[in-house]
């Protein structure tokens, strides 16, 4: 590997979790795939190779597991995420049935009425942390009831969500000490009943399918984690991303409020900037080709999301927000087959709850947020936010 491009950092150390952005950009100034030799991973980050890589799901795949580590791609449990082909497709209809646009619109007057109850409460506040006071309240509220778990399952989810998601690194010091929690919910959804869920959620339509010959029975414990990974944490961090960045940018949030319609775009454009999940990993099952560099077979590539989402040979002057940029093709719901199963829930979460703040809210004033830190994750545990 003499004349291959490397990098030698830790892609999962706390320096790049808490400051990525720099390490994104010299991977991309490196090459098109660059070998990481601490983490024995080929990482691809610039705009156009990751939108290759992510349409190459028939070579780039995803059954063989998507994290950084032998551990949990020897351990996973079936799961969309973690599945290739028609096994995939069959998986991703059936998950994603329950929150594809046209179901969606059933739930806009109940996410409304949400958001309009959270917005005054706040605004009588006035001063909150806008992650735990108001980027986790609809999300929480709304999916785990929609899920339909019991109580004990729905008061743990952001808690197993988060710890997926780090076990999906390497197997540093987080991740190890996320295994406990992944399993712990592996343990209570495959000890679920169908009497002990909610007979009109969500996960009642698994085990309807189970039963139906859909699908084998010894899959929904699996595809149950589907639902309690990707439908919270997604929306839960682009909130508080959006919050952050249109604090920072007053002159974009009066923008917004005098035209709300620019709401999906300035979406688009915090999501582009700070996607939520950085990376997932793929198994290269087939030798793979990207911008004439030849990534071997039987290796990993790490394929980095957020930094596509900044390169320059996509998006001109991409540190910069701008509501008014046409960001509409970032990544930061993946691409491809495996584009995020709660897009829809998400887009329909974040563009109610912020249409309610440009209709009641002048100015959004925010302080230095806490980064979560996370193996996969991009977000705040924390983030002062004053509403007037």
């Amino acid at each position: 590997m003499s004349d291959t491009p490397t990098y030698p950092i830790d892609f999962y150390s706390n320096e790049v979790v808490l400051d990525p952005h720099p390490h994104y950009r010299a991977i991309r100034e490196l090459g098109p795939a660059v070998w990481l030799p601490k983490n024995e991973l080929w990482a691809i980050g610039r705009y156009d190779d990751v939108r290759a890589a992510l349409r190459a799901d028939e070579t780039l795949i995803s059954g063989k597991g998507v994290a950084a580590n032998t551990y949990m791609n020897n351990d996973r449990q079936v799961a969309t995420l973690v599945s290739d082909g028609e096994l995939h497709v069959t998986y991703r209809r059936l998950v994603m049935k329950p929150i594809t646009a046209p179901e969606m619109k059933t739930l806009r007057a109940r996410i409304l009425a949400t958001a309009e109850t959270l917005v005054d409460e706040l605004l009588e506040r006035r001063t909150f942390d806008g992650m735990t006071d108001l980027a986790q309240v609809i999300p929480v509220s709304i999916v785990s009831h929609l899920v339909g778990l019991p109580e004990n399952g729905r008061e743990n989810m952001l808690k197993w969500a988060a710890a997926t998601f780090d076990t999906l690194g390497s197997l540093n010091a987080r991740g190890r000490a996320a295994i406990p929690a992944v399993q712990e919910s592996f343990r209570y959804t495959t000890g679920l009943r169908r009497e002990d869920v909610d007979p009109a959620g969500w996960a009642t339509r698994l085990f309807q399918a189970a039963d139906d010959g859909v699908i084998d029975a010894s899959v929904v414990p699996g595809l149950l984690q589907d639902y309690i990974a990707p439908s919270l944490d997604t929306a839960i961090f682009a909130i508080g991303h959006m919050l952050h960045l249109l604090g920072r940018h007053p002159e974009q949030w009066q923008a917004i409020r005098a035209d709300p319609k620019l709401i999906p775009n300035a979406i688009n454009e915090a999501l582009r900037c700070e996607a939520p999940i950085r990376a997932f990993t793929r198994y290269v099952s087939e030798a793979f080709e990207v911008g004439g560099q030849v990534v071997p077979k039987d290796s990993r590539v790490v394929v980095i999301y957020a930094s596509a989402n900044r390169d320059d040979r996509h998006f001109p002057d991409p540190d910069r927000f701008d509501i008014f940029r046409n960001a509409s093709d970032h990544f930061g719901f993946g691409h491809g087959v495996h584009t995020c199963l709660g897009v829809h829930l998400a887009r329909l979460e974040l563009s109610t709850l912020f249409a309610v703040l440009a209709e009641r809210v002048e100015t959004i004033e925010v302080g230095e947020p806490t980064y979560l830190l996370n193996n996969v994750l991009r977000g705040f545990t924390a983030l002062p936010v004053t509403l007037r």
